[in-house]
């Protein structure tokens, strides 16, 4: 479990977070991803990832993501778990986005951002193969760490336009 505050509006995160199509862009270890398909209710889509430690493994799989917005209370989550995959016998990942709440008054910006987000990020897996369980024990910790640091500064790459709903309910 990773747990940070990040300069960033939790909606802005939650949005780079969604971004499934531009992960290979930005994120360590992965070399592709896609965003096959999407439900009818915009809160549930299948992505397809691939990641790896080249040249010692690559794995391409399939996730389905789940959604949940919290408008009023500025509080986004998003759940994956891996529904296809030769190599994880199980993959899940979550991540909850609070807004912090000491950065509601505009005077206490950071760095000219006015935002802080909480951050709760966790990542499971069960591998069978032995030879990627020692690998991946040795590397997961720092990878997760890794992973909310690349989606932070990805937060500060594109700037962030407030939707009118949340001038509204800035708190």
């Amino acid at each position: 479990v990773e747990r940070k505050i990040l300069k960033a509006h939790p909606y802005h995160l939650y949005n780079i977070i969604c971004d499934v199509d531009s992960y290979s862009q930005f994120l360590p270890l992965c070399t592709h991803s896609k965003i096959l398909r999407s439900s009818d209710c915009g809160q549930r889509f299948d992505a397809t990832l691939t990641v790896g430690l080249p040249p010692l493994f690559s794995e391409t799989y399939i996730s389905r993501v789940s959604l949940l917005e919290d408008l009023p209370c500025q509080k986004f989550q998003v759940e994956t778990k891996s529904i296809q995959s030769e190599m994880f016998e199980s993959l899940s990942s979550k991540w909850i986005l609070r807004n912090n709440t000491r950065s509601n008054n505009e005077n206490d910006s950071v760095d000219g951002n006015e935002y802080l987000c909480d951050v709760d990020f966790s990542v499971e897996m069960t591998v069978s193969d032995p030879i990627i369980v020692n690998v991946l024990d040795k590397v997961l910790e720092e990878v997760a760490g890794r992973q909310v640091d690349a989606f932070e500064k990805r937060c500060h790459q594109i700037p962030y336009n407030k939707p009118d709903e949340y001038n509204l309910i800035k708190q």
